[in-house]
């Protein structure tokens, strides 16, 4: 008697530990992956993800993705340097910027071609000639894709990729609206949606050199994947068919994008509406311009070395 309920104990026992063994197990394969973002109607691709779940539908197994909405690249980087943010959605610059510095990443997708512009309130200005020491243009941060394109447009018309350093004052996008609109600045370099609010006013003209440069449709923000998502063969395939799967609903499903967009930027319809209309108002997989934006990166010594395609980009 006392035999058999030794070794029931000891079943027991077994069973007891299997299981705890069964639950480690099934915790341990549960996949935890967090998307970091920034504002504005360029990160439509990763709200469409987030509404409609399109990781989790692509992956065959448990996983737990978040969304964490950043206020710039450089925190973004942070995180991804800690190992807290797995997907990075940035500005091509800032993302040239960390593959050159070594961050373990590369662009796992492109996001958008969006519409910039350097306004003045000055009718004298008309070109980056034109700009005096003492004319101020605002622009988010040093570093930024404002600041490489203003330096890009500065080396093809003066001569001199850093030839407006100088003139830079760090603003967010909303305060160089306004102190373009109150006179404190006289130029402000920015990107959708304020351009297009600064288009409006007959008050302004624009400095086309800008586009020169950098043409309508060339690549403004991309997803950057840290290499242990290349490494998860079904997780990385999972993440690249949910972004595609997200920018073909933008240019697919015009009024679910308008929906999802009025919640996300709290903007009417009709406003939004206008933003996706924009010409330059692009959503695609297709990354044009990286190659060429890294090149002058180098060249203008924005980053300490040459970066490759390889570096930079993921192949699929």
């Amino acid at each position: 008697m006392k035999r058999m309920m030794r070794r029931i104990a000891i079943l027991t026992l077994c069973v007891a530990i299997a299981t705890v063994a069964c639950c480690t197990f099934a915790l341990a394969e549960t996949v935890k992956l967090n998307v970091a973002y920034q504002g504005g109607i360029g990160y439509a691709p990763v709200h469409v993800m987030e509404v409609n779940k399109l990781i989790e539908k692509n992956y065959d197994g448990d996983i737990e993705v978040t969304f964490q909405k950043l206020d710039s690249g450089a925190a973004i980087n942070e995180g991804m340097i800690g190992g807290s943010i797995q997907i990075g959605c940035m500005g091509v610059g800032p993302a040239v910027s960390g593959v050159a510095a070594g961050i373990p990443y590369k662009i796992i997708s492109n996001l958008c071609a969006q519409s910039h512009g350097l306004m003045s309130n000055d009718p004298s200005i008309q070109s980056l000639a034109d700009i005096k020491p003492g004319d101020v243009i605002a622009l988010v941060n040093t570093g930024s894709i404002q600041h490489i394109l203003l330096a890009m447009t500065a080396e093809k018309v003066l001569g001199d990729a850093h030839a407006l350093d100088s003139n830079i004052q760090k603003m967010s996008h909303a305060e160089g609206m306004a102190a373009l609109e109150s006179g404190t600045v006289k130029l402000h370099l920015t990107s959708s949606p304020f351009i297009y609010q600064e288009r409006e006013n007959p008050a302004y003209n624009e400095l086309t050199e800008l586009s020169q440069v950098w043409p309508s449709g060339n690549t403004f923000l991309v997803a950057m994947a840290t290499s242990k998502i290349a490494e998860d063969e079904a997780l990385f395939k999972a993440v690249c068919d949910a972004f595609d799967q997200a920018i073909a609903y933008i240019n697919e499903d015009e009024e679910g994008i308008v929906a999802i967009e009025v919640d996300y930027l709290g903007l009417e319809p009709e406003q939004v509406k206008g933003y996706l209309e924009q010409p330059d108002c692009q959503f695609s997989t297709e990354l044009k311009g990286v190659q060429d934006m890294a090149d002058f990166m180098y060249r203008a010594d924005f980053i300490e070395r040459e970066v490759t395609w390889d570096e930079l980009v993921y192949a699929r």
